[in-house]
């Protein structure tokens, strides 16, 4: 696996400190018991051990170590109140200016409900079984190049939403998980403030089973979606991470765009003449 998810983020642009996280749902204590690796040793934000697992930290998590209850609820933690699938709590809140608009959120939360025991969170690469989901944060155009790996293969992303509420624990984790789809996020206040996300990251998750795929498909559009520069900081961390990348110079589409003038420039560039097909 860990050649796989150096490759991806060869391919992809991520921060230094950005490492991809894969998170494994566990069902009884006995399985828990059997994770061989350290457990969270106090309570914090669910979004708190995600950023934790970006940095290289892994861990393992029961009810108790998760301190946000909208998290402990979605995820399958705890039962929902009432209060909280109807809306009321949010609109109470101030969340949303009507209680329609807080009940339609409300009413399509991805509340996973199956009861979990706990949770294994940690850098994807450091992962010897597959885990359930993939976790990525990154800057808008990285979410791009994934999103069109993605449907390189799987076509449309028909299942993504977002509200800006949730953003970690909701939109990326339970949604994806449960659609059994790709899911992209803003982030929201509230995981921005705990994890310090910076301004112009985004999150993007999807089941782990979807993964090589969209690796394949990242792989595959290099070439078509990337212009030189960009194509030369692949080269770049390829050359460093030890990975064998197919890069090939002025292939994207939209340079071969023919009669398309530059922004900021006057008239239109000469179309290239076609080579003729000796064949023909």
């Amino acid at each position: 696996m860990k050649k796989e998810v150096v490759e991806f983020q060869t391919l992809l642009k991520f921060e230094t400190n950005r490492k991809l996280v894969g998170v494994k749902f566990i069902y009884d204590k006995e399985e828990y018991n059997s994770v061989d690796i350290k457990e969270a040793t106090h309570q914090m934000f669910f979004c708190m051990m995600i950023k934790a697992a970006t940095v290289g930290h892994s861990m393992k998590v029961k009810k108790e170590h998760i301190y946000c209850s909208a998290a402990a609820e979605v995820l399958g933690f705890t039962e929902i109140s009432w209060k909280t699938k109807t809306g009321r709590t949010q609109y109470e809140r101030n969340m949303y200016g009507t209680e329609k608009a807080s009940f339609d959120i409300a009413n399509s939360n991805p509340y996973l409900e199956h009861n979990i025991f706990g949770m294994c969170i940690q850098p994807l690469e450091d992962f010897k079984y597959s885990p359930d989901m993939v976790i990525a944060f990154c800057n808008p155009y990285t979410a791009m190049r994934i999103i069109q790996g993605y449907s390189y293969f799987f076509g449309l992303a028909k299942q993504i939403g977002f509200c800006g509420m949730g953003g970690v624990c909701t939109e990326l984790l339970a949604r994806s998980y449960k659609n059994q789809d790709l899911n992209i996020s803003f982030l929201c206040s509230g995981t921005r403030f705990a994890a310090g996300w910076k301004d112009d990251e985004v999150g993007v998750s999807f089941p782990y089973h979807m993964f090589e795929r969209i690796l394949e498909g990242v792989r595959c559009t290099v070439n078509t979606f990337e212009p030189d520069d960009k194509k030369n900081e692949i080269l770049q961390r390829a050359k460093k991470n030890g990975i064998l990348v197919d890069i090939k110079e002025d292939t994207n589409y939209y340079e071969s765009s023919l009669g398309v003038a530059k922004m900021g420039t006057i008239g239109y560039r000469k179309k290239c003449k076609k080579e003729k097909n000796v064949y023909e």
